[in-house]
């Protein structure tokens, strides 16, 4: 008897993607599943595209809700999921039609409580830079949540932490009361929740086969402007930082971890100036400043080995320490004119 698993997709005002996302689904190979369809209080025509695919299939199960974010929403998920294993999808992307088969293979071979697969980005494969294989015990920790604090200086090692392309026992969520946090208060819920999760594996499998399509979307939460956002990301790292000293990581943990923030303050700098025409030249200067000038951000900037930076980035990085805002804000239109905020 295959065993179930529950595809839970928060849906929020996707009218434009949610078909492609809900006919990856029900067209699986592996057909012993629920799709939990949670509507967090969209706007647009999303629910109505979710109770047509109800009438059609009797595997897919909706609810509707007020909004309370991507976070909350997995949450009512998983308290309505009746599977033994566990996998989200968010709702602009979807799945390579194998995709659950060839992770329950995975599992069951295995017994691992997480599968983790690679993931498609602009039809390229993204992949988990670590061995292929199983990993249990200390390596859980001196490895996969040491590689999820993000990449080592300039090697593109990092683990990724989001929720997706990764299929979990449920039964990781009961005995462990594990959710998701909201964004609202830790902007990366998938970060924070990791966090929780790892630790409590015994059994953790990487593979290095691509199953998820994750689509850029200009309208996700990940990519809108928020004045607050430096206040938030902040925050968020100085919670990393803390369980880096709860799970007494190694030491290389809070170098990746520097690494990785650094990056976040860079694209909060970013969408300051992408969004200079909506809220004027002078209020992206005054914030970029504002950003500059934060005690934690400048003490990071400056504990940051120089050597992990090129020369561009040992620029771009001596004009943030120094306070040349001007300096800051012309490098950085220079960057958002090559390529976008991604």
């Amino acid at each position: 008897m295959e065993q179930k698993v529950s595809i839970i997709v928060p849906v929020y005002n996707v009218e434009k993607y949610l078909k492609r996302c809900v006919d990856s689904l029900i067209e699986q190979s592996y057909k012993n599943l629920e799709i939990i369809l949670v509507d967090d209080g969209s706007k647009d025509n999303s629910f109505s595209i979710c109770k047509e695919y109800e009438s059609k299939d009797s595997r897919v199960r909706i609810f509707h809700k007020e909004n309370e974010g991507l976070g909350l929403t997995r949450n009512y998920g998983i308290e309505k999921s009746t599977g033994e294993y566990i996998t989200f999808v968010d709702s602009d992307d979807y799945l390579t039609l194998d995709a659950v088969e060839t992770m329950v293979e995975k599992a069951a071979v295995t017994n691992a409580d997480v599968v983790v697969a690679n993931m498609f980005y602009k039809d390229k494969e993204m992949k988990v830079m670590m061995e292929e294989r199983l990993y249990e015990g200390d390596d859980i920790k001196n490895i996969i949540i040491n590689h999820m604090m993000g990449d080592c200086g300039k090697k593109k090692d990092a683990f990724s932490y989001t929720a997706t392309a990764k299929l979990f026992k449920k039964e990781l969520f009961i005995k462990n009361n594990l959710r998701f946090p909201s964004e609202r208060k830790l902007i990366w819920e998938d970060l924070a929740f990791s966090m929780d999760v790892y630790p409590k594996c015994e059994k953790v499998y990487i593979f290095h086969k691509a199953i998820y399509y994750y689509c850029f979307n200009e309208g996700s939460l990940t990519h809108t402007y928020k004045p607050n956002k430096l206040n938030l990301v902040m925050e968020l790292y100085h919670y990393m930082g803390k369980k880096i000293q709860i799970l007494n990581l190694p030491i290389e943990a809070q170098y990746r971890l520097d690494t990785n923030f650094i990056g976040h303050i860079r694209t909060c700098i970013k969408l300051e100036v992408f969004y200079k025409d909506k809220n004027s030249y002078g209020t992206a200067i005054k914030n970029i400043r504002k950003i500059c000038s934060r005690k934690d951000v400048q003490t990071l900037i400056r504990s940051y080995p120089r050597d992990s930076f090129n020369k561009l980035q040992y620029i771009y990085n001596f004009a943030m320490e120094h306070m040349w805002i001007n300096a800051v804000y012309f490098l950085t239109w220079l960057q958002n004119k090559k390529k976008k905020i991604e």
